[in-house]
């Protein structure tokens, strides 16, 4: 019994020491191997978003950029358009699109003037904090051998607006008048979609021949006076039988027989 109970002792402990090699060599990766490495997937562009200035006053014209690289080899820069909504400023004038190209990488700046004189953009306090929407870019680009249309999202920097109005302005302030001061100076000149003389012009022309057309018009259904009829001519005098005799006297024999109707 003793033996018994020696031999099974030595086959756990043989039992156990071989489990614990297993496990060693399993877990064992001979100090050569490196870590795995997470690999990221590399986006076809990549944009960012500018303010100019970013530190304003109310009323102040400020220029929104839209920055985007693209690798041409993915992605057509002419296929990339920036859709934003800058409310509650608005836009002074049309975005402005520039591309540049410098080899395989190309360069898209979107760029917007905007103004806000709105109440939403008065600062409450002296100086308040504005963040705008993120801008968002879309592209195509393949997926699985397969275009599709992608987007994303460039974020915007915050917008820092100051107060026109400071504390010694408030007691000299009429209570009755508008608690900000808008800047004109800085307010661009006056467009037009088209000439103003291009336009006069269009308009005399189209309005000249609008009255050709209604004269024309008018002349064609005005009633025309038509000339009187002539008379009609005097019945021919019936010739008694004594005129008829003495034609018939008068008149050439020119058949067989005319001497007897003659007598």
């Amino acid at each position: 019994m003793k033996r018994n109970g020696v031999a099974l002792g030595l086959g756990l402990v043989l039992v156990a020491a071989v489990s614990a090699l297993l496990v060693g060599y399993v877990t064992w990766d001979g100090g050569d191997s490196e870590p795995p490495v997470e690999t990221e997937e590399i986006q076809p562009l990549a944009g960012t978003g500018a303010l100019s200035p970013r530190i304003a006053l109310f009323g102040d014209t400020i220029t929104a950029r839209v920055d985007v690289v693209i690798d041409r080899e993915v992605v057509d820069p002419e296929h990339v358009t920036v859709v934003w909504s800058p409310s509650p400023w608005t836009q002074v004038r049309a975005p402005q699109r520039e591309v540049r190209i410098a080899g395989q990488t190309a360069y898209l700046s979107t760029s917007y003037a905007l103004r806000c004189l709105t109440s939403p953009c008065v600062p409450i306090r002296e100086t308040e904090q504005f963040q705008f929407r993120p801008a968002r870019v879309t592209y195509e680009a393949p997926v699985e051998e397969t275009p599709s249309r992608l987007s994303v999202d460039v974020a915007w920097p915050v917008l820092v607006v100051h107060t026109r109005i400071t504390n010694a302005d408030v007691p000299q302030r009429d209570a009755l008048a508008a608690p900000w001061r808008a800047d004109f100076v800085s307010l661009p000149l006056v467009s037009y979609r088209a000439a103003p003389g291009l336009v006069l012009g269009l308009v005399l022309a189209l309005a000249a021949t609008l009255i050709a057309v209604a004269a024309l018009v008018t002349y064609r259904i005005w009633p025309r006076r038509e000339p009187p009829p002539e008379p009609e001519p005097p019945p021919r005098p019936v010739a008694t039988l004594l005129e008829q005799a003495l034609a018939l006297l008068e008149a050439p024999a020119a058949a067989n027989g005319a001497a007897d109707w003659r007598r």
